[in-house]
């Protein structure tokens, strides 16, 4: 008899908690699926802004310009000596780039290139331009990479994104897009690019997104 009511107690016991445990599987599963979508949407946004998984400590503007002029000190000691020094401005270009100072990283990268052109500098350049919400300009510097290096995959990358989800270009997009896959068959991000393309074709209408 004891038995057979501890039977019944385990019994009753797995019939109250049974449902709870499967609630709470089915919430982690439709947690985890919404997370994978989520990180999906966002990995067909515009372009990652330098910082951007950065530390969630807050940082002013004015910090922030504080830290790029400390770090660019010694190199704009060096550039008074050698003015024209195209390797020394991209330098300094990239540190103003990468403190989110976009006009001053942009001044620095057009003298660079001005003295030597080069397709690295100028996909940095575009860059600047699009986050300073520059986006004819962005889309210039990105088109004179694409002169000196017609099969550029970046430039091919941001052209698209920008034509598409900011000026509402899609034939523009689907152009560089489809280009970059033909010329860059190993392209690491050639999966984003085929979802990309595969949405603009889909879609007539081009979703302007804005920028973040």
């Amino acid at each position: 008899m004891e038995r057979n009511q501890s039977t019944a107690k385990s019994w009753s016991i797995r019939q109250i908690y049974m449902p709870s445990v499967l609630c709470l599987l089915l919430g982690i599963g439709a947690w985890y699926l919404a997370h994978s979508l989520s990180q999906t949407t966002s990995d067909i946004r515009l372009m990652e802004r330098p910082g951007e998984h950065a530390s969630a400590e807050t940082v002013t503007p004015d910090q922030l310009k504080q830290m790029a002029d400390k770090q660019a000190a010694p190199l704009m000691a060096r550039l008074q000596k050698s003015p024209d020094d195209p390797l020394l401005l991209a330098e300094i270009g990239k540190i103003y780039y990468q403190t989110s100072q976009f006009p001053m990283a942009a001044k620095y990268y057009e003298d660079s290139v001005r003295v030597k052109p080069d397709a690295g500098v100028l996909v940095k350049l575009g860059g600047a331009y699009h986050f300073d919400r520059d986006y004819d300009k962005a889309i210039d510097a990105w088109n004179r990479a694409l002169r000196l290096d017609p099969n550029n995959p970046d430039a091919l990358f941001n052209i698209g994104l920008v034509e598409w989800q900011v000026q509402g270009n899609r034939k523009e997009a689907i152009d560089a897009w489809q280009k970059l896959l033909k010329t860059n068959p190993n392209h690491p991000k050639r999966a984003q690019v085929e979802e990309l393309l595969a949405h603009a074709k889909q879609h007539p209408e081009a979703p302007v997104a804005g920028n973040k």
